[in-house]
């Protein structure tokens, strides 16, 4: 089987052992493997899936950490030999990764992270300043063809352009990075993202 692409239809906590899907096809039968769910970068072990797409799952499976996830957030499933990075208990699978569909405040990331966009609309976003100690890298990614905005009052370079937005097509990507409790913005130009006030 190869692997399906959906979403979270609600969001869920970090300790919350029931996922609701917006859709689900269970990829094995009978006594075979289990499904595996890649919510943003947390892999997840389907363990009962009879009130589909409301699965019952173990968090934090296969090196990943369990975290909390927002309504919408991609997910990913098929069994473990499905995977192009196949699920093992050797290492984790690259970065942290978070999505957001609703309008807010960014949780502040202390790690290197992709952050993607899915909102089908405009998504506003506002950014806080990361801790003064942070070195950290920061990349969003837009899934969706809209416009999106982060807002970040302090300012990029240097405090002269307070809002990135991103260009009204799926794949715009703006980097960031923390040093002395800013964020730095990184090759917007190439991204696609243009910064202003």
């Amino acid at each position: 089987m190869s692997l399906t692409v959906t979403s979270l239809a609600g969001a869920i906590t970090r300790n919350q052992q029931t996922v609701k899907l917006t859709a689900f096809t269970q990829p094995s039968s009978g006594a075979g493997p289990r499904a595996i769910l890649m919510v943003d970068g947390e892999r997840m072990t389907v363990a009962d899936a009879t009130n589909s797409p409301i699965l019952q799952v173990t968090r934090g499976d296969y090196a990943t950490l369990a975290s909390a996830h927002n309504t919408l957030a991609p997910v990913v499933y098929g069994l473990t030999s499905d995977f192009t990075n196949e699920a093992s208990t050797s290492g984790a699978f690259g970065a942290p990764q978070y999505s957001y569909a609703v309008n807010g405040a960014i949780s502040i990331p202390v790690v290197d992270q992709t952050i993607y966009f899915t909102k089908a609309g405009v998504l506003a976003m506002t950014l806080a300043d990361p801790a003064a100690d942070q070195t950290n890298t920061v990349k969003f990614v837009s899934l969706t063809a809209n416009a999106h905005t982060i807002t970040y009052s302090t300012g990029f370079y240097g405090g002269t352009g307070t809002v990135a937005t991103f260009p009204g097509t799926i794949g715009g990507v703006f980097t960031i990075v923390a040093r002395n409790g800013v964020w730095n913005a990184v090759a917007t130009a190439d991204d696609g993202v243009l910064i202003g006030t």
